[in-house]
């Protein structure tokens, strides 16, 4: 029995994996969590062989939250849920021990089959994912380095922000925003307030032009 713990806010899409899992008769849900502390207090006590994280939190929270569960118990193998692919955020989270990657829009019936191959000790990463990542890695992926610039600053967007300041970089409207990425309007104003107040700043041309900067700042890095 394959014993899998989700980490996940509560809703829509922790209840639809739940359902996935539960239909396996080699698998077995004990639980979904979200919370650090609640995390690793159920990881200590369920003892899961699966982690699943479906990504919401900050880059660094996940990775860090990843380090320690992997120190409770090597034998857990993580899996991480994504919306999309952020090369340095792959190479970081490898490093921290995750063994397989899977896009939220893939088809579910592939997950399933994701988890039994990676209880059994095969690393996974989905062909989507696959070509995402060496897509973006040949194109230099912008939004990519602005992402680690941003932590250069030690300012850490969670990966909706970053979509989200990525766009408004672009110069695109809230509107724009909001069907690009299939958000509610006022969803993406609640996220742009969030970013003014990480980036210190409160008009959106200073955002436009504090990323531009950091930009520029790479670019230059890049020619010494």
């Amino acid at each position: 029995m394959i014993k899998v713990l989700l980490v996940d806010r509560e809703g829509i899409s922790s209840e639809g994996l739940r359902l996935i899992i539960e239909r396996e008769r080699e698998m077995k849900w004990v639980g979904t969590y979200f919370q650090k502390e609640e995390v690793i207090h159920a990881v200590q006590e369920k003892q899961p062989d699966i982690v699943v994280f479906h990504i919401h939190q900050s880059y660094h929270t996940v990775i860090e939250l990843t380090k320690e569960i992997k120190s409770i118990s090597k034998q857990i193998k993580i899996i991480y849920i994504l919306s999309f692919i952020e090369p340095t955020f792959i190479t970081n989270s490898i490093k921290a021990g995750v063994e397989g990657y899977f896009l939220s829009h893939s088809d579910h019936s592939n997950f399933v089959s994701m988890i039994k191959n990676i209880y059994h000790n095969h690393y996974v990463i989905t062909e989507d994912v696959a070509v995402t990542i060496l897509q973006q890695f040949q194109k230099g992926d912008e939004k990519q380095r602005l992402h680690a610039k941003l932590l250069e600053k030690e300012i850490d967007l969670t990966w909706r922000e970053l979509d989200i300041a990525f766009l408004i970089y672009q110069r695109k409207k809230n509107k724009e925003i909001a069907q690009s990425l299939h958000l509610k309007e006022k969803t993406v104003r609640d996220y742009v307030s969030i970013i003014y107040k990480k980036l210190g700043v409160n008009k959106r041309l200073l955002v436009i032009n504090f990323l531009e900067n950091l930009i520029a700042e790479e670019q230059d890095d890049a020619l010494q």
